[in-house]
């Protein structure tokens, strides 16, 4: 380790994961395209929802690298923390989204069409770094 860099507590094989430009990049690209059609459709709000939606993905998937590092950190990770965690995500995503859709419809299906949008961006994601990952061995 050099001078200039930092002791990490995450292990290494977990900091590789936690790149997400990737679908940061592919989020925006996707919601700016999402605002221009539902203005240019007369439903801006929904372009919005659908905003709200890759950006609760993309914060999901930060909670989840994040709470996954912590517990590899620990000797004896325990899966039930893990597992706890993630329904709590899950749940108030839901409620939240369900809690939209109802408030603001039609538009409101924005959200989940953003958050099944930004589910598409993972798997393309994470399949392209798997190709990757393979062609490199």
């Amino acid at each position: 380790m050099s001078a200039g860099e930092a002791a990490s507590p995450t292990p290494i094989h977990v900091q590789r994961i936690v790149d997400l430009r990737r679908p940061l990049l592919m989020s925006a690209a996707m919601g700016v395209l999402a605002l221009v059609v539902s203005g240019l459709l007369g439903h801006i709000l929904m372009g919005v929802f659908g905003v709200v939606g890759l950006g609760l993905g993309l914060l999901n998937t930060r909670l989840v690298q994040r709470s996954v590092a912590k517990a590899t950190i620990t000797e004896n990770p325990s899966k039930r923390g893990l597992a706890i965690s993630a329904l709590g995500r899950l749940a108030i995503i839901t409620a939240l989204a369900i809690g939209l859709f109802f408030l603001v419809r039609p538009d409101g299906i924005g959200i989940f069409l953003g958050l099944a949008v930004f589910q598409l961006i993972m798997i393309a994601s994470t399949s392209a770094s798997a190709v990757k990952g393979l062609r490199q061995q």
